[in-house]
């Protein structure tokens, strides 16, 4: 969403908010590796791919030990 947003920055609210619209998820999957044990959680994630019309997504779920619990990834529409 922020990639999105990025895109439509400056330009009239009412434009920014259609394409907010627009999201959609096309495609979700996650992966549990582990249980999910520990006190502090943190997540990171990355674009893949974003293109004109899909855009592609991965995340990772962290412990504070730096184990990995939980693995995803997300397809979006955003065009």
């Amino acid at each position: 969403m922020l990639s999105v947003f990025k895109k439509v920055r400056g330009q009239p609210i009412e434009k920014q908010f259609k394409t907010f619209v627009n999201i959609g998820s096309i495609d979700f999957r996650i992966d549990f590796l582990r249980l999910g044990k520990g006190t502090r959680f943190i997540t990171d994630a990355w674009i893949l791919r974003m293109g004109n019309k899909v855009a592609v997504t991965r995340m990772e779920l962290r412990n504070e030990e730096d184990v990995v619990i939980a693995v995803g990834t997300g397809t979006y529409t955003v065009g």
